[in-house]
């Protein structure tokens, strides 16, 4: 009986080594497969996500304009809506807050 175990563990040591370079050759070729595959789905996205963001930024834009022209419309400066502006952004900022506004009227008062 344990002569038919030892036999069974018999294994050439040539066929093993092909054995073992040919797994080896495997798991290179699919995780280069895989590597490559993710590479390419990255560059996909990165470009899908800038014709995105470069749209998403005309359409910000083109509703900034009229609003950014509407204060100094009224009679205030360009320099005046600038900084309450920027106070009103460093308190939003300071409060941890985005800031995502528009001043779109300042009225004297």
């Amino acid at each position: 009986m344990i002569n038919g175990l030892l036999s069974w563990f018999k294994a050439d040591v040539g066929e093993a080594a092909i054995y073992a370079i040919v797994g080896f050759v495997f798991v290179f070729v699919g995780i280069s497969f895989l590597v490559l595959l993710f590479m390419g789905l990255g560059k996909v996205m990165s470009v899908v996500t800038a014709k995105r963001t470069a749209k998403v930024r005309d359409a910000m834009q083109a509703k900034m304009i009229p609003a950014a022209q509407s204060p100094t419309d009224s009679g205030v400066s360009p320099e005046l809506v600038a900084v309450i502006t920027a106070a009103v952004a460093m308190c939003y900022e300071q409060e941890g807050g985005r800031c995502d506004f528009v001043v779109k009227r300042i009225k004297r008062i």
